[in-house]
């Protein structure tokens, strides 16, 4: 029934290419044009229960059917931008006792997709609802940092949870203390989305409903569980005169090479994961990093000299380049668009470059590296062991290995292979401490330096390098346990500081992906999840 499908919908699209258009139009019953929008988009919609969702392919549609308290975006010149959802505005009130609320004032205009108002209580009912261990959510700890969390989970009284309705239009948090990603990545969140306990409570499967109550620019239209989810503009949405795509169409894919096929026949006019080399694609930044692990353990790579001409030899602005051209060089182990002491603060820019990128510099870092592999015993490469370094057999990671494994052969003159395996081989080899050398990512949950920092301490359990340095783990330590936002910041850029300058690890490159909406269209806007926003696409306008 599927393939039938597929090949009608194949067939509508190569007709749509051969009209040559962009944007999909059609006449409703009261003969005006409706404007369609049709994404690819990887992954199957089975529920819509935002505090159920796991898969990151399908936030897209989340985002047009809800929205949370307040928006991440970026802003013209790719930095991440915090605007008003629902909430119109927020207060921060400081606690005595080292506590802190935010206080969040709802737009009054807010409004579900039946017309009720979207209230405070409906905020409070999906927090609680989230943190209540009976309702099982894979998403449920991330709200770990709200007061009462704790006892949630072990009592499975969710009125415990630090939430609280003062009327209509104001929703109170209290967090155990600051954190400074809580607004950027908690507050804008798909599990934290609001939910109407009348409408959840009155129908068990509410969420595989096509009636399911919207808060967000979309209503859904017409959803077919196989194959697509069609929504059309919710008339009830407070901007929505603000959005001109009448209709979006989720086109449901199982993988990149699925949704590049959607958008090749011209059934859909955006795609993510865009293959190399495809005219017109958009680099997109992602918070993520690619990094080289040094196994600690190992014969040579327990000698920091090694390690240190290993990454002095690493030209990342080459090996970026092979990797694709949404990668870019790392200046630091922890990427852009992670929140420093607040979320207006971005932890790497304040961090500054702690890692060679600049071309100029290449060739004398070079030469400093044949002096660094001496010290650690191997002259010109003479009598070094033979090494592998290990990679997920992805083409990404492919070349970024080919890339890095070439600059250790060439300028150090020693015996370096790659091997790529499975990511379950990979993890398998590197959990177990089998490998010399290891070319793989990093991306957190959430906007927190700490989760880019602290899986290397030697107290974690998945300290993967076996790198053992007391200071480290005392600033990691002191951080975790630090309730001033300003002071947890600076031991996180001091201990990744330490961490770089022992050359623990050598980040590579910053990660993204790629987009493409097709010719004759514009207004997609993004944000630093890969996540994209539909309500402003319009079709360009011919020049006169």
């Amino acid at each position: 029934m599927r393939q039938a499908k597929k090949l009608i919908c194949i067939l509508l699209g190569a007709l749509m290419l051969v009209s040559a258009l962009s944007g999909c139009a059609q006449t409703a019953e009261d003969g005006s044009e409706r404007f369609i929008v049709p994404v690819a988009v990887r992954g199957t919609v089975t529920s819509l229960d935002p505090a159920m969702n796991t898969e990151p392919g399908l936030e897209n549609v989340f985002y047009a059917l809800y929205e949370n308290l307040l928006r991440m975006e970026t802003d013209e010149e790719g930095r991440a931008a915090l605007t008003s959802g629902i909430a119109r505005e927020y207060e921060l009130v400081e606690n005595f006792d080292g506590t802190v609320d935010y206080v969040f004032t709802l737009r009054s205009s807010a409004r579900w997709s039946d017309g009720t108002r979207v209230k405070a209580k409906d905020f409070v009912y999906a927090w609680r609802r989230l943190a209540n261990p009976a309702t099982d959510s894979p998403n449920g700890g991330m709200l770990s940092m709200v007061r009462g969390y704790d006892a949630v989970r072990e009592t499975g009284d969710a009125t415990q949870l630090g939430v609280r309705a003062d009327g209509d239009s104001t929703f109170r948090v209290t967090l155990e203390a600051p954190c400074p990603y809580f607004l950027s990545d908690i507050c804008t969140a798909v599990p934290t989305m609001p939910l109407r306990s009348d409408a959840a409570n009155k129908n068990p499967d509410w969420a595989s409903s096509s009636a399911v109550l919207c808060n967000g620019p979309y209503r859904i239209g017409v959803w077919d569980k196989e194959d697509y989810l069609q929504l059309r503009r919710n008339d009830s949405y407070y901007e929505s005169r603000m959005v001109t795509p009448d209709t979006l169409r989720f086109l449901f894919s199982v993988d990149e090479a699925e949704a590049w096929r959607h958008y090749e026949t011209g059934e859909a006019d955006y795609v993510t994961g865009v293959p190399r080399g495809a005219e017109g694609a958009e680099a997109l930044p992602l918070r993520r990093t690619a990094y080289v692990l040094y196994n600690h353990m190992s014969e040579a790579f327990s000698r920091a000299h090694v390690r240190r001409a290993f990454d002095l030899v690493l030209d990342r602005a080459a090996v970026a380049a092979a990797a694709g051209p949404e990668m870019t060089p790392a200046t630091g182990l922890v990427p852009f668009g992670v929140a420093g002491a607040s979320a207006e603060q971005d932890f790497r820019a304040l961090g500054g470059v702690l890692c060679a990128a600049d071309e100029e510099g290449y060739p004398q870092r070079c030469i400093e590296a044949e002096g660094e592999l001496r010290l650690g015993g191997y002259w010109g490469g003479t009598g070094f062991p033979e090494a592998t370094c290990l990679y997920v057999a992805e083409d990404g990671m492919r070349l970024t290995a080919m890339a890095a494994v070439g600059f250790w052969q060439e300028k150090l003159n020693v015996p370096v292979m790659a091997e790529g395996l499975t990511r379950e081989e990979f993890d398998e080899r590197v959990a177990a401490g089998a490998y010399d050398l290891a070319i793989d990512t990093i991306t957190a949950d959430y906007g927190d330096a700490m989760d880019y920092l602290a899986p290397f301490a030697g107290t974690d359990g998945s300290n993967a390098l076996h790198y053992v340095s007391t200071p480290y783990d005392l600033l990691i330590g002191v951080a975790a346990s630090s309730r001033d936002s300003a002071a947890r910041a600076a031991f996180l850029h001091d201990a990744e500081a330490l961490l770089l300058d022992e050359t623990a690890l050598s980040p590579l490159y910053f990660g993204g992906t790629t987009s493409l909406l097709r010719g004759g269209l514009t207004g997609v806007r993004h944000d630093l999840r890969g996540n994209a926003y539909f309500t402003a696409v319009t079709r360009v306008k011919a020049e006169e």
